[in-house]
């Protein structure tokens, strides 16, 4: 039997254990998954944690993504990239980072709108913006970050694409795919409107991407026909199935999960 976990301050509105514990359900074992609050002042007793937890595993969510890698043996090269980690894996004494958002993230938009070379938006310039920019970079895309002001960009380690000012978009530019990589529209706002951004950036053929997914379709979203936009729930299922592969080598069941998770949104709707 595995035991892994999440560990953030504040854990309480984590879903990775219903979606990983939904995972080894699917799979047969006996592993177990759970949410650790760990305050930031407490980052530091890492290991301590993992000895008496017997963790095998674990993800790391804020606000530790950066900050655990100072607590590592290794780090893997895209995790290096954009200075973040969302999963570890435990060799005995030896703690390796690695940063599944990427895949994770990669895996859902190829699985919801194929392989192609696209000229790609990503809205906002935090955490999440860094692992999108990376996932897409890595796919050999044409990549433009927006932020709302130039200070923004000193925080990326690679200048593999475009950057400009979100008061700079005319809606005359063509892209491919535009992701909104804000928390804008968690409370029902308009990212478009709220940003000033025209709505003729979004074009026929462009699909949407939104990293929120509750609500399940955000009013950014909505600007989109059927089929061209994507919520951030594969990305999330994705990345938990991708840490279950560094944990074990073996495949997680993304159906299973995902299945799990919709009656959940089904039971509390």
């Amino acid at each position: 039997m595995g035991n892994y976990a999440v560990i953030g301050y504040p854990i309480s509105h984590t879903l990775s254990p219903l979606i990983h514990n939904a995972n080894f359900e699917a799979k047969g074992t006996d592993d177990n998954y759970t949410a650790l609050s760990v305050h930031p002042n407490h980052l530091l007793h890492i290991r301590d944690l993992i000895a008496t937890k017997e963790l095998s595993g674990f993800n790391v969510t804020i606000p530790h993504k950066e900050a655990i890698i100072s607590y590592l043996d290794a780090v893997d090269e895209d995790a290096q990239k954009i200075g973040a980690v969302n999963t570890v894996s435990v060799d005995g004494d030896i703690l390796t980072g690695h940063n599944t958002d990427i895949t994770g993230y990669m895996h859902a938009f190829l699985d919801a709108f194929g392989q192609a070379a696209r000229r790609v938006l990503i809205i906002g310039a935090g955490g999440a913006a860094k692992a999108v920019h990376r996932a897409h970079a890595n796919n050999g895309d044409d990549v433009t970050i927006a932020a709302r002001r130039m200070e923004s960009f000193e925080q990326f380690k690679a200048d593999d694409f475009k950057p400009m000012l979100i008061s700079d978009i005319t809606g005359a530019e063509e892209f491919d795919a535009i992701i909104n990589a804000t928390p804008v529209g968690m409370k029902g706002e308009d990212l478009l409107k709220e940003m000033d951004i025209p709505e003729t950036l979004v074009s026929g053929s462009a699909v949407g991407v939104d990293l929120i997914y509750k609500p399940q379709k955000t009013k950014f979203l909505e600007y989109f026909p059927d089929g061209h936009y994507m919520n951030g729930m594969p990305m999330l299922v994705h990345q938990a199935m991708d840490a279950y592969g560094i944990w074990t080598g073996e495949k997680g069941d993304y159906e299973a999960v995902n299945k799990k998770y919709e009656d959940y949104i089904g039971g509390k709707s």
